[in-house]
Formats: structure tokens, sequence, C-alpha cells
């Protein structure tokens, strides 16, 4: 069975989570908009990282 912690639960790739016990992951450093991500991830794990791509879509331009 595949470790679910390793896929986007947005679109099913590979999310690249970088989460360790000395470091964080890169996306600690992306700014998102809050409303866009809950309905991105409405009716999906919240448990789950997002892929850069998915994430991307999300982030506030600044």
């Amino acid at each position: 069975m595949e470790d679910i912690g390793t896929i986007c639960p947005a679109c099913g790739t590979a999310n690249d989570c970088q989460m360790g016990d000395d470091k964080k992951c890169w996306c600690f450093d992306v700014q998102v908009d809050k409303a866009k991500l809950e309905q991105a991830l409405k009716d999906k794990s919240k448990d789950q990282c997002l892929c850069r791509d998915c994430l991307k879509r999300l982030s506030i331009q600044l």
C-alpha cells in the first residue's frame, strides 16, 4: 500500500514533502490564500501536503 502522506490530495502526484526532525518543508515559505486553500482541500485530507504545482496555484502574488 502506498504512503498517502507523499501524495498531493488535490491532484494525486508526489508532493515532495521535506518535513524531517531537523528541518522544515519547502512549503513553509509559500504564502497562500487561506480561502483558496480551504476550497482546494474541501472534502480531501487536510493531513497531506500539496505538491509544488498545486500550492503555486494557490500562492499569494506579492
